[in-house]
């Protein structure tokens, strides 16, 4: 005997109907239409005659969750800059565990070798890539490709990016400002002789610090800096520089260094010059009680701008006083697409529980999204396969062409 064609068709047609809208859901892993993260890279053209620079690979996580492995991979291209250029990780710490060479290199991090590289959700690391260019003496250009894969979870899938680079030397004898400004992660106070000192992870109600450095890597100096400082929503100014006009919003500032003169790296090597190449500067802000975490606050950026009072190639470092009716005017820039950097304030959930750090984990996206959504529309189908194998209990047997019921 079989069970009647009638009822197994209406079954198996529910079955399909409800199945065809989990299907899609099931392997949003596999193929998942949303990036995972973007990366860019800054710095890229260099003023011939300056023999070395670092440029920045600017990873943003655009998930929810804290990658458990990131690893980049730099290669130049060999029949381009062979003895033009060499290109390496950045010294300091900031890259990861790196290995290889001049023609071939990769760093890692991972939950165990520097954990503190990995990107926040939504937030951006800066990985430093130094190049050399002793060697080049014209203007010249070039390809680099970079590529870069994050895994998450224990036994998440890898997702790979990869991308090509324009490196280009010019015949430009200018200044060549850059900055970076890591993400803000930590809660501070500032210790003795105006030191900052971190207290802990950044919790609700807290004071933090945008700190961002200033390299001048060009041939020229600049008598001065402009700094243009916007925070994310939210997030407020604790305590105002005197050289800084902040905005009607409170989250916009404008800071005028005119007196801050930064050389080329070959022209400071005199500890009784009161000039430099490079400075590392920091604004105090505070994120408010009642916000919930954790939560990564996007948006931020420092934007830099080099003064000049003309000031020449060769002229000496030593400061001048700017006469009464004159101002320092912008400055020529050989490379600006490393004058601006952006960056996150991340919130950690306070461990007490107390202030706004009830909001527990964040809202979850993505792929577990779809995986959660397909669970659930699989166990609805199995409901409704049961409320209707309820509803029919007397079930017919047939036998041959007999349709009597027993």
């Amino acid at each position: 005997m079989a069970v009647g064609r009638r009822w197994l068709s209406r079954t198996a047609a529910t079955l399909l109907l409800v199945g065809g809208v989990a299907v899609p859901a099931g392997p949003a892993s596999a193929v998942d239409p949303d990036p995972k993260f973007t990366f860019e890279l800054t710095g890229t053209t260099i003023p011939v005659g300056f023999t070395h620079k670092t440029m920045h690979l600017k990873v943003t996580n655009l998930t929810d969750e804290t990658p458990s492995v990131i690893e980049y991979s730099v290669r130049p291209d060999d029949a381009a800059w062979d003895d033009r250029a060499w290109f390496l990780w950045g010294e300091g710490g900031g890259s990861g565990q790196c290995d290889g060479d001049s023609a071939g290199w990769y760093c890692r991090s991972d939950a165990v070798s520097a954990p503190q590289l990995r990107p926040a959700p939504g937030g951006t690391v800066d990985y430093p890539i130094s190049v050399s260019t002793g060697s080049v003496k014209e203007p010249f250009e070039g390809k680099i490709q970079i590529e870069i894969y994050m895994i998450w979870g224990e036994n998440g899938k890898r997702i790979t990016e990869t991308r090509e680079f324009t490196v280009s030397l010019v015949d430009d004898a200018e200044a060549d400002l850059w900055v970076v400004a890591p993400d803000v992660k930590q809660s501070v106070r500032v210790g003795a002789g105006g030191r900052l000192e971190n207290t802990g992870t950044l919790n609700p109600g807290e004071t933090g610090a945008v700190r961002y450095r200033i390299v001048n890597h060009g041939v020229k100096p600049v008598s001065g800096v402009t700094v243009t400082l916007r925070l994310p929503e939210n997030v407020t100014f604790t305590r105002p520089p005197q050289e800084c006009v902040i905005d009607d919003d409170g989250r916009s500032a404008v800071c005028t260094y005119d007196s801050l003169a930064l050389v080329p790296p070959n022209r400071n090597s005199e500890p009784d010059w009161d000039v430099h190449s490079a400075v590392e500067l920091y604004n105090l802000v505070t994120v408010p009680a009642d916000v919930k975490a954790p939560v990564t606050l996007a948006g931020g950026s420092v934007q830099v701008e080099g003064l000049s009072d003309g000031i020449g190639a060769r002229s000496a470092p030593e400061r001048t006083v700017l006469p009464a009716n004159a101002v320092a005017v912008p400055a020529a820039d050989v490379d600006a697409s490393d004058n601006k950097d952006g960056y996150a304030v991340v919130v950690a959930a306070a461990e007490s529980g107390n202030g706004g750090g009830d909001g527990g984990g964040l809202p979850v996206t993505g792929p577990q999204a779809g995986l959660i959504a397909g669970a659930g529309l699989v166990m609805v189908a199995g409901g409704i396969a049961l409320l209707l194998a309820r509803r029919r209990r007397p079930v017919a047997f047939v036998s041959g062409e007999d349709t009597t019921a027993s």
